[in-house]
Formats: C-alpha cells, sequence, structure tokens
C-alpha cells in the first residue's frame, strides 16, 4: 500500500512540476515584438518570385494581412501611397498574405488592386510565428540594421502620421550613413 501511495504521490509531483514549467516556458516564448527590439531573421518569396528579406541594409515596412480581412483589404491604399512616397528613398513595403491555399486568391486580389509593392503569400503562417503577430492586419516598420522602429497591431487608419514619421526617420537614419 505504502508503494502505491509513493508512486502516485511521485507521479503527481512531476506531472505538476512539469506542466508548471511548460506553463511557464509558454507564457515567457510570446512577447509581442515592440519598437527597439531586433527583428527576427524572415525572407518571403513574393508573387512575382523575387526574394525579400527583411533587416537586410534597407529599410522595410512590413505588412502581415489575408484576403479574407476587410481591413486588411481597406489598408492597401495607403500601403500604396506609402510605396509611392518612400520606394524613391529606399524603403520597401512588403505586404504578406497568410491566407491559407495556394495563393490564388491572394494573387487574384493583388492584380485586381495592381498593389505597386511587393507582395508575398505565407500560407504557413512563419510570418506570424516569428514576429508573435497576434492577428491581422499587423505592420512593422523595420529599420536597415533590423531594429523595430514602429508597430501597429490593428489597421493603419488613423496611423498615417506616425507611420509616416517613422519612415521619415528611417530616410533620415540612411542619409546620415552616406
Amino acid at each position: 500500500m505504502r508503494r502505491v501511495l509513493f508512486a502516485a504521490v511521485a507521479f503527481a509531483l512531476v506531472t505538476a512540476a512539469a506542466c508548471s514549467k511548460q506553463g511557464e516556458s509558454r507564457g515567457a516564448a510570446f512577447r509581442p515584438l515592440v519598437v527597439g527590439d531586433t527583428a527576427p531573421a524572415y525572407a518571403a518569396v513574393t508573387l512575382t518570385g523575387d526574394t525579400v528579406r527583411v533587416g537586410a541594409g534597407t529599410p522595410v515596412l512590413l505588412n502581415v494581412w489575408a484576403t479574407w480581412c476587410e481591413s486588411c483589404r481597406e489598408e492597401m491604399a495607403d500601403l500604396a501611397a506609402l510605396e509611392k512616397k518612400y520606394a524613391p528613398e529606399h524603403v520597401k513595403v512588403v505586404a504578406v498574405s497568410v491566407d491559407n491555399g495556394d495563393g490564388t486568391r491572394v494573387k487574384r486580389f493583388a492584380a485586381s488592386e495592381k498593389l505597386p509593392f511587393a507582395v508575398a503569400h505565407d500560407p504557413a503562417g512563419e510570418v506570424q510565428k516569428k514576429f508573435q503577430a497576434v492577428g491581422v492586419p499587423e505592420t512593422y516598420l523595420i529599420s536597415d540594421d533590423g531594429r523595430m522602429m514602429w508597430v501597429r497591431r490593428g489597421g493603419l487608419a488613423g496611423a498615417p502620421a506616425s507611420v509616416t514619421a517613422g519612415l521619415d526617420s528611417a530616410v533620415q537614419k540612411l542619409d546620415r550613413q552616406d
């Protein structure tokens, strides 16, 4: 009887320890990125077959979106305007769709909207995992040296002044390096 009781107590203690460690590590592992953090290494293949890299010597405005997300679709015009304004300053706008499937919807949407910036499809959601995204849309401004300069969770509506300020800062930093 003692052996059975001892085995039951030992099992309960081991199980409790394992659960608490698992819970602690899960809580510590998820921390959305904030300004000043180093952006994770991330590369995506665009719909045109080019590879874009984050933090690889060029500032990137990275937008995580999906075709089924209405606010994502609405902010594409804002992203297009930012692309037009900042492309001459060597800032890349990259929109990464996390739609499931083969990307047909993403390609159709990008073509119908005539999106002027790089669009990629990441059905595995690697961008969401690496950037600890909590939803879509989310937008990150990553400096040329791979630092988070600006983060927006949710749509860009109401944020153009702050994103423009961040982009201006990234451009000024590039100008100082020349």
